[in-house]
């Protein structure tokens, strides 16, 4: 049986690569560390600075 997306997250730390860009965003990308080739083209998560919002900003 193939693992759920939420089980293969369980199973790997995450890694990130931060694209810094001279004229925009800097950017981050997180994907799970044990992602495959075929895998990292789906699991992954891009951050743009002032795209997202703090957590104590949210509490």
């Amino acid at each position: 049986m193939t693992p759920t997306f939420e089980e293969e997250l369980d199973q790997s730390s995450i890694s990130a690569v931060v694209i810094e860009n001279p004229y925009s965003a800097n950017e981050c990308v997180l994907y799970p560390s044990n992602a495959t080739d075929e895998k990292l083209e789906t699991m992954w998560v891009l951050a743009k600075d002032g795209d997202y919002t703090c957590l104590e900003d949210m509490q």
